[in-house]
């Protein structure tokens, strides 16, 4: 099977979206499938992989996330390899211009056309002047609603965004195919990479969130939490791994808190560089109630580290509660209660962790996963075009 890929979010934009994609397109293409991939392309950066090709683009504005980008309307080679090349079926990413793009290919060559909704756009409508341009039910409604009837094959990676989809209107057949990661990667000895990297000792334990630096995200609930553990747990320090609108705004609440000293913001960590990162972590913590199916979570359970989440949809099948971590309300005293709980208890955290890897590898198997989602290209194949 000949397969395009387009998608809004790609290397080196680090981002569960663009790692997601990767990984399927790894996967398919160990299967025997063709893939080309089309992504925005992004000044000083080379792929290594040669079925990805980039397009020409900008970044849309800038008080909007770097994964927001504009493809330019000029001349390139890669706009006229898309012209050139066979595919059976078109497989965009995201709600953005390129994935509009895949569209006109695939209306223009005569195939079908598959869109996986990887975001909960109505958490980011405060990026548009704070939500004063546009609310978050008109965002839903422009990017879920009306972009779902152009679609004829409807991938979400979780319940919780295809019950997103139904809310809003949307009366396709909507498939549940959800995220995963390589877990060899991830099986690796626990070592001193974040210890050594902020000079914080080897008898200090540390709790580890991941992800970009957006309001979104909610970790300046995380950074107020963390204040109340040091002072149960003086030794202990909070890692903050990524980038975004919200480092500058972050660093100064850590130090308006007195964690300067305890609290390290660890910027883009290289992706191939993530596994000992999360190997260095005592467990992760992860607030944020805009997540589909957070990659950074899978990632940290396949890494067998003890889980504190908030109470949401997005986590069923990735964090059991009192089982491989935690499911608590977004209350700060909860959930400093479980991270000392953890800090104090290192059998239940190693147990936990160990049941984070056991669940990811039950139920987040890429071999079964990438089987579903090929028998939904086929089928998505054969029942072109719809009938009306």
């Amino acid at each position: 099977m000949k397969i395009a890929y387009f998608t809004d979010n790609y290397y080196p934009q680090l981002n569960g979206i663009a790692t997601s994609v990767d990984y399927y397109a790894q996967n398919l293409k160990k299967q025997g499938h063709t893939v080309y991939l089309f992504a925005p392309k992004i000044k000083g950066y080379k792929d290594q992989q040669d079925y990805v090709y980039r397009l020409p683009s900008i970044r849309a504005f800038p008080s909007l996330p770097d994964y927001i980008r504009i493809p330019l309307p000029i001349p390139d080679k890669n706009f006229l390899k898309i012209y050139q090349l066979d595919f059976d079926l078109v497989h965009a990413h995201g709600n953005g211009i390129f994935s509009l793009i895949g569209l006109a290919v695939a209306r223009a060559k005569g195939v079908p056309y598959v869109l996986t909704f990887h975001t909960q756009v109505d958490k980011f409508a405060h990026y548009f002047m704070q939500g004063k341009l546009i609310k978050g039910e008109h965002l839903n409604d422009l990017l879920l609603r009306r972009f779902s009837n152009f679609c004829d094959g409807i991938i979400t990676p979780s319940e919780k965004m295809r019950q997103e989809l139904i809310s809003s209107d949307v009366k396709k057949h909507i498939e549940v195919i959800p995220n995963f990661v390589e877990l060899s990667k991830f099986d690796i000895p626990k070592k001193d990479y974040l210890h050594k990297m902020f000079n914080i000792p080897q008898s200090s334990q540390i709790v580890l969130s991941v992800g970009r630096l957006g309001k979104e995200k909610n970790f300046q609930f995380l950074i107020k939490t963390f204040q109340k553990v040091t002072k149960i747990s003086p030794s202990t320090h909070l890692i903050l791994v990524g980038e975004g609108l919200e480092y500058q705004r972050l660093i100064k609440l850590g130090i308006k808190l007195g964690l300067e000293n305890k609290f390290h913001m660890g910027g883009a960590i290289p992706t191939e560089d993530m596994p000992r990162a999360y190997a260095d972590a005592d467990m992760f913590v992860f607030p944020s109630t805009s997540e589909v199916h957070p990659m950074v979570v899978i990632e940290a359970a396949a890494s067998g580290l003890p889980l504190i989440v908030a109470e949401d949809q997005a986590y069923e099948g990735l964090v059991i509660n009192n089982k491989n971590g935690f499911v608590l309300s977004l209350n700060q005293e909860e959930f400093a209660e479980k991270i000392v709980r953890l800090l104090k208890n290192p059998d239940l955290a190693k147990k936990m962790g160990q049941n984070s890897k056991a669940l990811v590898k039950t139920t987040l198997d890429s071999k079964l996963l990438i089987n579903k989602l090929v028998r939904f290209y086929e089928n998505t194949i054969k029942n072109y075009p719809p009938t009306v």
